[in-house]
């Protein structure tokens, strides 16, 4: 009784951050950046600590536990290719910090009177201990399973070769790679970077978007919780119209995802890959990214967005006040852009679906503003307002 009566004292909360805390900065320190890990992690760290309470107030009798999220989370662990050990590591790594902040409340409790601490210690050791080894036997089975099915079908060897391909300690791609990747590498390759943890989806919409633009093979590995390499292969090359296809179908597939620069060979398959990866980066910095992003259509953005403080001071100095996050600065800066994209006052007239005497109003307002003539200064300009797209405007009117 007393034991029980010490559980309802327990902030499960409190203690399952403690425990995922402890576990991700001991044992998968390298995964504290994946969202997606961080997030199953903690939904399992939730689920085992509140059943141990469970367990420990006589709420939850041990054949009634449900490990529903210790699976999830095994799954993911064996997908991602970590060793069994690892994961056993952490479960040991949990109970410690588990039982670390256990012994503090009973401490704690006895010091009040509530109990001597032998009595509180006693029956709750083999009563967590008891949960900990019925857990990690299902979670074991689910690993094996899962690492046993991705074995059969050599998911796991495909994602080593592939990622020793693109670090470069694989120099060499014959046919005996082609046939374990059931991919060849001597197509002309687009990589794809899909960010999403529904694994399902992905497999889908990768499909899709190879039956529906020619590609020969395809090819797809998981290199963490929420991101998944792809690649399309295409024997007669990707032109503008494949490439526009291939963007166009992939804005309707659901998914995020960021398309590389086509390449040839072994090489070009590294180059597209790495394209997309860059492009990929741009989702947290761009103002309004699509669900698809092009790295053909953000060469520029991709190049001058390293520095997001120096672009936004390019912005600044370029556009003046027509940087500001004002209606009118933005009605200009949409009439500057389209006037520049299309060469022409009446295509851009047409792209606005306004007159084209508003168009070349405004163009003069913003000759005025800029003080100086927008001829002489078509690239800077057209790289500022590009840039304030990408960026967003100031948030309040530049000052000078």
């Amino acid at each position: 009784m007393l034991v029980r009566g010490l559980a309802t004292r327990v902030d499960v909360s409190a203690r399952a951050d403690s425990v995922s805390g402890a576990i991700l900065s001991t044992v998968f320190p390298d995964r504290a950046n994946d969202a997606t890990f961080v997030a199953t992690l903690s939904r399992c760290s939730q689920e085992n600590v509140a059943s141990v309470v469970e367990v420990l107030a006589g709420r939850l009798a041990m054949h009634d536990i449900d490990a529903e999220h210790a699976c999830e989370f095994a799954t993911l662990v064996a997908r991602l290719g970590i060793p069994l050990a690892e994961l056993e590591r952490s479960y040991w790594v949990g109970v410690e910090r588990l039982w670390q902040d256990w012994f503090d409340l009973c401490r704690t409790s006895s010091g009040e009177g509530k109990g001597d601490l032998p009595d509180l210690l006693g029956g709750s050791t083999s009563l967590l201990f008891g949960y900990v080894d019925r857990v990690l036997a299902q979670v074991v089975r689910r690993y094996t399973a899962v690492s046993e099915e991705m074995s059969a079908t050599c998911e796991d060897r495909r994602r080593d070769v592939v990622l020793r391909l693109l670090d470069g300690s694989v120099t060499e791609a014959g046919d005996a790679v082609d046939a374990l990747l059931g991919y060849r590498m001597r197509a002309t390759h687009l990589g794809l970077l899909f960010h999403s943890d529904r694994r399902r989806e992905v497999t889908r919409a990768l499909a899709t978007l190879r039956a529906e633009t020619g590609a020969r093979t395809s090819l797809l590995v998981q290199p963490d919780a929420s991101t998944w390499y792809g690649w399309l292969g295409y024997q007669d090359g990707v032109d503008a119209a494949r490439l526009d296809a291939v963007r166009r179908i992939a804005t309707t597939i659901g998914e995020p995802v960021a398309l590389g620069e086509p390449g040839r060979g072994l090489a070009g398959f590294r180059r597209s890959h790495e394209s997309a990866r860059r492009t990929a980066e741009l989702r947290d910095t761009l103002r309004r990214p699509p669900s698809c992003l092009c790295a053909r259509d953000l060469r520029l953005e991709s190049f001058l967005l390293e520095n997001p403080e120096s672009a936004r001071r390019f912005v600044r100095d370029e556009l003046g006040e027509l940087a500001a996050s004002t209606e009118r600065a933005q009605r200009i800066r949409d009439t500057l852009l389209a006037w520049l994209a299309a060469g022409s006052q009446a295509r851009a007239a047409t792209d606005l679906g306004v007159h084209e005497n508003t168009v070349r109003l405004r163009i003069r307002v913003a000759g005025e503003e800029l003080g100086t003539a927008l001829s002489e200064r078509r690239t800077e300009l057209l790289v500022a307002l590009r840039l304030c797209e990408a960026l967003g405007p100031e948030a309040e009117p530049t000052e000078h």
